[in-house]
């Protein structure tokens, strides 16, 4: 790990090799403004930024591919990675740096403390970074260091002015406000916590990044069996949208109100907006008209209307 001091000196001569010496990049991607009638649904910020949000094992390249674009393009991008999620560098952190790199893209791979992420110093250095990919590893490790941080702000700045933010598996959790940690509330008699009951109040959730707005994101869907997990959160949560991401699979927000599914398999919505929860004293919950949506790679989620383009 780096101290504060070390790291900014890293970080100085970095941007000093690496970036342009104006004060502020431009924004990476000119993209429409969000309507007024959008904005009201509280599904994400008045932004001009984008979301690439990936469910896990290897990010297909074409989505890679996408990330760079959002970012600038080839010799314009300028990634960070941010490994935190993991306790140590591990072979992810190598193999992504060297991908994007092979796409022409500017990368830094940077870890810290919280203690670094509350310097203002260091946010103010992020400045001129285009895109920001979050590895995996824990998400609860990623909000404990950079929630109500600086440095999150400063990413938060980036993304509203046209930054593409981005992350794997435990970097898809964080993305939204509320998070999934994967752990359950209540001690259970099993070994697979993947397999519990439906039922409300089960899930343990802690502050996420807020990204995605009116949504909580799940990853590893099909994979590791977690449907029961998110539609525990939903129905304590009606008001957010449900969404499970594959792996290899990966859900772009673009600042005009549309998710679009890119990859090689699904993702997954539950809107219970409308359900009907019977409370009872038996382990299991009992809801009906929950609806779900199936979006293949390709396919096109409407966030206004809810619905399938």
């Amino acid at each position: 790990m780096f101290s504060s001091c070390s790291l900014a000196r890293l970080f100085f001569f970095a941007l000093v090799l690496l970036l342009p010496t104006s004060p502020s990049a431009a924004p990476a991607k000119t993209a429409p403004q969000a309507t007024q009638a959008t904005q009201a649904t509280g599904i994400f910020p008045n932004t001009l930024g984008w979301l690439v949000i990936v469910g896990g094992d290897d990010t297909p390249i074409d989505v890679q591919r996408r990330f760079v674009e959002l970012a600038g393009g080839a010799g314009k991008a300028r990634i960070l990675l941010l490994p935190m999620a993991s306790r140590e560098y591990d072979e992810e952190a190598n193999e992504v740096t060297g991908e994007f790199k092979s796409l022409g893209a500017q990368v830094m791979l940077m870890n810290m403390q919280r203690t670094e992420a509350l310097d203002p110093n260091n946010a103010e250095l992020l400045r001129n970074f285009t895109g920001f990919w979050f590895l995996g590893g824990d998400q609860s490790r990623l909000s404990q260091i950079l929630v109500d941080t600086p440095v999150l702000q400063q990413i938060f700045s980036r993304y509203r002015e046209g930054a593409v933010v981005g992350g794997t598996s435990a970097g898809a959790s964080v993305m939204s406000g509320v998070m999934l940690t994967g752990r359950w509330k209540t001690p259970q008699n099993s070994d697979d916590d993947e397999n519990f009951n439906i039922a409300r109040g089960m899930k343990e959730v802690s502050q996420g990044f807020d990204l995605i707005k009116g949504a909580i994101i799940d990853q590893h869907f099909m994979k590791r069996a977690r449907y029961n997990r998110l539609l525990s959160a939903v129905l304590d949560r009606p008001q957010l949208l449900g969404v499970g991401i594959d792996e290899e699979t990966a859900l772009i927000v673009r600042p005009d109100g549309l998710w679009e599914v890119a990859g090689k398999y699904y993702v997954k919505i539950f809107d219970a907006r409308r359900a009907r929860v019977q409370e009872d004293e038996g382990p299991m919950a009992k809801a009906s008209d929950i609806r779900m949506h199936v979006l293949p790679a390709g396919s096109t989620f409407d966030t206004r209307k809810r619905r399938v383009q």
